[in-house]
């Protein structure tokens, strides 16, 4: 599955996409974003992604941005739970930071 890993067509969410090197850069990545924005404005008009913070995400940070993803504003959370000021969380696939992308514009 070059594509995606994990995806949940029940509850219309895809927990990790990953587009493998050899694929990258023939727009696999935007084309399946499109897609899922299709999907979702049928059901809503704002969609939701989470991205790594670390270097290896680095390319999905920026596509999300070029795409019109925004931070949502609630910070990041650690193995899905928020994080405060102080809070020591280790920089792994587990802390993400929270975007969403306004579907009517």
């Amino acid at each position: 599955m070059p594509l995606s890993r994990a995806c949940n067509d029940a509850k219309r969410k895809c927990r990790v996409v990953n587009v493998l090197p050899l694929f990258r850069k023939n727009g696999i990545a935007s084309r399946f974003l499109e897609l899922a924005e299709e999907k979702a404005r049928e059901k809503s008009s704002l969609i939701g992604i989470g991205v790594g913070l670390y270097s290896d995400y680095g390319a999905a940070q920026i596509l999300y941005i070029k795409k019109g993803f925004v931070p949502n504003g609630l910070g990041v959370t650690y193995k899905y739970k928020d994080i405060k000021a102080g809070n020591m969380v280790c920089v792994d696939d587990d802390l993400i930071l929270w975007m969403t992308k306004n579907l009517e514009v």
